[in-house]
Order: C-alpha cells, then sequence, then structure tokens
C-alpha cells in the first residue's frame, strides 16, 4: 500500500516548483518554475503575481497540476497538521486506500486539486494585473479582466469585488442591448459574492434612473432578482417611496409590489 501513497503523493500540486495559474480565476492548471524559460519572469510572478509579464510563455507551457511529477519533484512544504482529517472526503478516500479498501485514482486527483485551491488564499491574492486588462481596448482583454476580478470576489477577495464594482459603476447608460449582456455579465458574478449587500444603493439608482424598454427589460428583471437578496430594512422604504411616482409603469410598480410582498413575508 506504500507504493499506492507515494503514486498519490507524487504530483506537480505537492511540488515546490508548481505555480498555480490564477489568471482568469482558480483553475486546475500551473507552470514549473523550475523550466529555464521562466527564469527572467520568476520574481515578477512570486511577488506580484502578475502573469501579464510572460502572458504567451504560459499560455504555451502551462499544465494539470494533476499529472505524475518528474524526477525533480520537490515535495512542497507543508505547514498544516499532517494527521488525514477523516471527516473529509479527502481523508476517507485515502484511509480506505491505505487499508486496502477500493479507490479511484482520478477522484483521489480531483480531491487533492479541491483541497490545494482551498490552501491557496485567494482573499489577499493580487489583483493589479486584472485592473490593467479592463482598461485595454480589446474586448477580449477587458473579458478576461472581468472574469478575473469575478472570480476572485466569488471566493471573497473584497479588492477584486471593490475594483469590478467600480468599473460598473463607470459604464454609461445602457443604449443596446449588447451594452445590456455586458452589464448582465459582472453583475452576476458580484451578485456571487458574500459582499453583494454593498450593490443596494447602487441596485436602487439602477432601477429608478434606467427607462423601462424591451432593450433594459434584462438588466431591470437582474436588479429586481439581486433587490431580493439584499437586506429588506434597506429595500423596501425606497421601493415604496417608487411605487408613488408616477412616472413608472404600471407593470414595473406590478414587478416591484411583489417583491416588497417577498421581502416582507421572507417568501
Amino acid at each position: 500500500m506504500e507504493e499506492k501513497e507515494e503514486e498519490i503523493e507524487r504530483v506537480c500540486f505537492n511540488c515546490n516548483a508548481f505555480f498555480p495559474v490564477l489568471d482568469e480565476g482558480p483553475s486546475e492548471f500551473g507552470i514549473c518554475l523550475e523550466d529555464k524559460e521562466f527564469e527572467p519572469y520568476t520574481e515578477e510572478l512570486l511577488e506580484n503575481c502578475n502573469y501579464d509579464c510572460c502572458k504567451d510563455l504560459i499560455e504555451r507551457k502551462k499544465f494539470s497540476g494533476n499529472c505524475e511529477a518528474c524526477p525533480e519533484f520537490s515535495e512542497a512544504e507543508i505547514t498544516d497538521s499532517p494527521e488525514i482529517d477523516d471527516n473529509s472526503e479527502l481523508g476517507r478516500a485515502l484511509l480506505s486506500a491505505i487499508k486496502g479498501g477500493p479507490f479511484n485514482m482520478e477522484r483521489l486527483r480531483e480531491l487533492f486539486l479541491q483541497e490545494q485551491m482551498r490552501n491557496i488564499d485567494l482573499t489577499t491574492w493580487p489583483i493589479a494585473h486584472h485592473c490593467e486588462k479592463l482598461k485595454s481596448p480589446e474586448r477580449e482583454e477587458r473579458d478576461a479582466g472581468i472574469r478575473g476580478l469575478g472570480g476572485l470576489a466569488g471566493f471573497g477577495n473584497k479588492a477584486a469585488f471593490e475594483e469590478l464594482f467600480k468599473y460598473l459603476r463607470g459604464l454609461p447608460p445602457l443604449t443596446t442591448i449588447e451594452e445590456v449582456h455586458f452589464k448582465l455579465r459582472i453583475l452576476g458574478s458580484l451578485g456571487r459574492s458574500e459582499f453583494r449587500t454593498s450593490l443596494t444603493k447602487f441596485l436602487l439608482d439602477e432601477l429608478y434612473n434606467t427607462p423601462s424598454n424591451l432593450t433594459t427589460r434584462q438588466w431591470i428583471s437582474a436588479i429586481l432578482e439581486l433587490l431580493r437578496r439584499c437586506p429588506a430594512k434597506d429595500v423596501c422604504g425606497p421601493l415604496e417611496k417608487m411605487l408613488k411616482e408616477k412616472r413608472f409603469s404600471y407593470k414595473l410598480k406590478k414587478k416591484v409590489e411583489y417583491l416588497l410582498y417577498d421581502l416582507k413575508y421572507g417568501i
């Protein structure tokens, strides 16, 4: 059984030289810092997590951390307790393997990936290179920046949330369905974050100031749905005030009434 344990441990994820590629959020991919081609960029990668310094090289060289390690394998330093947690799925699978029970190697590697991602503190992961992408005139680059910041925000990175939120607030009023879809992608990322209550005032302002028409219908629907997940004490008052204003359409007011009912009665 010792051979099985050795095989499980000797994967690239568990090597000191493996550096995860999180340019657009968490993934199983990384690069090997022992690769001489990365030598000129190692300091920038380790200190600033700036993938842009060698973006094309990373794209060409990245590989799955689940693969079997090379002969130069150097076991990563373990700071947590080495005891197996038999309350976790990974711990139970390992104990089963050690005791000679059935196990699935692919599933074990998947569990090791999940454990590795949990050990990376994404809440403080640097965001500078994602922010630079937002300034790019290229749509593909901006989309990559949005995905990266949105992914980190979803993992509790407050700086990523705030930067993406600032970008959303700076976008011009909606005039086309393409602009609606673009904003919806950003709002969707922010709405999945634990910091989404920070959006409350912005959402209410958008609801008040966005003309209701065929172009903006999806945007307004997304706002109403997200307001449903905001604190009722912050939402009900402004929405009740909105119902008293004549400039809003009958259909929109009915949607607001349904939302108020759900907020007040906890539906």
